[in-house]
């Protein structure tokens, strides 16, 4: 007669202590290429973004696609602007009841936890998750709000592969101070519009990816960038912006904003 042999509760308790070392050693792994996955996804769409503006520029005698444009009698902002859409493939992926400003899901960042679950922010809600920079305009005494033509054309922008256009945010315009992340990302991560205003980070860069961010250049080529190279607090002191603003001085003299092209 055969006698069957079972596991002893030792043997037991070591095969489980062997699998749960298995375990810790291969789950921070699998979240790292998980989340580069989603870095990944994301730089695809930020690239979209910035070859969609190049596009735009070469349709539109070299104007890149305005942030504001009211000289057609209306308030016409670039995440409603059905040429641009239509360039990033909206329209394809867009059903008729779905909304005409926010971006379809396939487009939205798979780290946007706001975004891609729609969370309603108690003022401005964006399902956008990438913002524009409107830092040229958005200069003391001046409300950039009210600006009838809010954009660049190829002749303003010197160094295109040099300037900051789109990167992540949770609002659909940025701002250098935005990018403070000491006041901002840090303290707030994964949160809606208002709260980033309510300490002051208007126009938020949001660090999704592992304390970093994918921009796009005016040139249209994309860079991911480390949330210190991005926000310098020395910079913002001294008025040197960097990628931020075409201008080589922050914030810009008169003479200096008059430069600003209009249509």
């Amino acid at each position: 007669m055969r006698i069957r042999r079972a596991f002893t509760l030792i043997e037991l308790l070591v095969v489980i202590s062997v699998i749960a070392v298995l375990m810790a050693i291969l789950m921070p792994a699998l979240m790292r290429a998980k989340e580069q996955g989603k870095r990944m996804v994301c730089c695809n769409h930020v690239r979209s973004l910035g070859m969609a503006n190049t596009l735009y520029a070469d349709e539109s005698d070299g104007w890149y696609v305005p942030v504001i444009d009211r000289t057609l009698g209306q308030d016409f902002y670039w995440p409603a602007n059905q040429f641009f859409r239509r360039l990033l493939g909206y329209k394809d992926k867009q059903g008729p009841t779905e909304s005409t400003w926010d971006a379809p899901k396939e487009y939205r960042c798979p780290s946007d936890l706001v975004a891609m679950q729609e969370r309603q922010d108690t003022q401005y809600t964006q399902f956008i998750s990438y913002g524009c920079n409107i830092t040229d305009w958005y200069t003391s005494g001046t409300n950039w709000m009210t600006i009838p033509y809010v954009g660049h054309k190829n002749t303003s922008v010197i160094a295109p592969a040099s300037e900051l256009f789109f990167t992540e945010s949770n609002d659909w315009w940025l701002h250098w101070r935005g990018a403070n992340y000491t006041i901002g990302w840090d303290v707030l991560g994964h949160d809606t519009i208002m709260p980033y205003k309510n300490v002051g980070c208007d126009g938020p860069v949001l660090y999704r990816h592992a304390g970093g961010v994918n921009i796009a250049f005016f040139d249209g080529h994309v860079e991911h960038m480390k949330k210190n190279k991005v926000w310098s607090e020395d910079a913002w002191k001294g008025g040197t912006p960097g990628m931020w603003s075409t201008f080589k001085r922050y914030p810009p003299s008169e003479a200096d904003k008059k430069r600003l092209p209009r249509p």
